[in-house]
């Protein structure tokens, strides 16, 4: 049996350090931290399989804690995950620039929590967020143009996309697109993380995520649950 992966839970309000120790007691060994000062002594001392930290850190924004987690080779680059406001799209873009494996929003799930560290940790590799098939007409905004294209599958981390031009990896574009029925509308920043072109030009395109709030995760997510068939996704 795989050993449980040791998660680093950072938070300064005791509230959520209790709930989150809590939600994750069966996943793993917990440790607690309230700053990133504590957090980087406690991973000195345990290191972390997992890093689930809040955005907003009483003396290091989470954004900037998630790029030391990744870049400092003693602590192995674990897996992060960061907690954003549910009103604060800049929160969920500034994660996804820092490296983030997973953002979610406070009020934290247990379900949902639990299911991030296992989908993060359970491998050898993280694995991406389910994702399902759609056919929907997505409007690309790039460079000043905007161009027509079609969703062809969908999650809550980002989307694959087909176009009558190519993109470049780490480009970033505004994408605007309908899921079904009304109150359904998603309009989001993204970043490519993946394209192709075939030889008509055409491009083929992975997008994650940047500017979206807690209301249009919820959509995607019960988009995602209630269509099949469902696959694994690259990006989360």
């Amino acid at each position: 049996m795989a050993k449980s992966p040791r998660i680093l839970l950072i938070d300064d309000v005791p509230m959520f350090r209790d709930l989150g120790r809590v939600f994750l007691s069966r996943s793993g060994p917990v440790d607690l931290a309230d700053s990133a000062e504590a957090a980087f002594a406690s991973a000195d001392a345990h290191t972390p399989g997992c890093v689930i930290a809040d955005m907003h850190l009483p003396d290091l924004d989470g954004a900037e804690l998630c790029r030391h987690f990744k870049a400092n080779p003693r602590w192995g680059s674990p897996p992060v995950v960061l907690l954003a406001r549910p009103d604060a799209p800049e929160d969920h873009a500034n994660a996804v620039h820092a490296g983030a494996d997973e953002v979610l929003f406070k009020p934290l799930e247990r379900e949902v929590l639990i299911g991030t560290v296992r989908r993060l940790t359970d491998h050898d590799s993280p694995r991406g967020l389910p994702r399902a098939l759609i056919d929907r007409p997505v409007e690309i905004s790039v460079h000043g143009q905007q161009v027509q294209g079609v969703v062809r599958n969908v999650s809550r981390g980002g989307l694959f996309v087909d176009a009558p031009l190519s993109f470049t990896k780490a480009e970033e574009v505004t994408l605007r697109f309908s899921l079904e029925g009304r109150g359904t509308a998603v309009s989001s920043t993204a970043q490519v993380v993946w394209s192709e072109s075939d030889r008509e030009g055409k491009g083929h395109a992975g997008f994650r995520f940047l500017e979206i709030d807690a209301l249009t995760a919820k959509k995607l997510d019960h988009y995602v649950n209630d269509h099949f068939p469902r696959t694994q996704s690259v990006p989360a």
